[in-house]
């Protein structure tokens, strides 16, 4: 077993693959200066972007933008209906759920549709709870479908 492991020095010059074996070969320096493409280039070391904190990064983020969501107005597309149920995602983290308008018996799933929002997310603490539970979802009501012409029929 011994004889397993014993190792055996091994001279660089009988290596007959000595120019990808050293370190500072000639034509590794011809190499640098081309330029890398395909899977070589999805290797190499990418380039120093900018600085930028967390905190910079969160103050020009859309959604800190923004600012209250209360009564703000926000566009969202019908992605299913169930009876009278709109469920709407207008591209926030949470979809809401509207009530159809009385006079809106034509939008139907992929329907585009005016918000008004209320909340973002929508939380209550529970009769003996001590945290708030989300309902994963956000309260917001439909002012009017974006076919519909805005002077004439609008539905609240």
């Amino acid at each position: 077993m011994a004889l397993l492991w014993r190792t055996r020095p091994v001279a660089l010059l009988s290596c007959p693959l000595r120019t990808f074996c050293s370190a500072t070969s000639g034509s590794q320096q011809a190499d640098d200066d081309k330029p890398k493409s395909g899977f070589a280039a999805a290797f190499s070391s990418p380039s120093k972007a900018p600085e930028v904190s967390f905190a910079a990064l969160l103050r020009a983020s859309p959604l800190v933008q923004m600012g209250d969501a209360r009564y703000k107005m926000a566009v969202g597309t019908v992605y299913h209906v169930v009876g009278d149920h709109l469920y709407v995602d207008f591209g926030a983290k949470f979809h809401c759920v509207c009530r159809r308008p009385a006079r809106a018996h034509s939008l139907t799933r992929g329907s585009t549709v005016h918000l008004r929002l209320h909340d973002l997310e929508v939380t209550s603490r529970f009769l003996g709870g001590t945290t708030d539970t989300s309902l994963l979802e956000a309260e917001a009501d439909i002012i009017i479908p974006q076919d519909a012409p805005i002077g004439r029929d609008v539905i609240q």
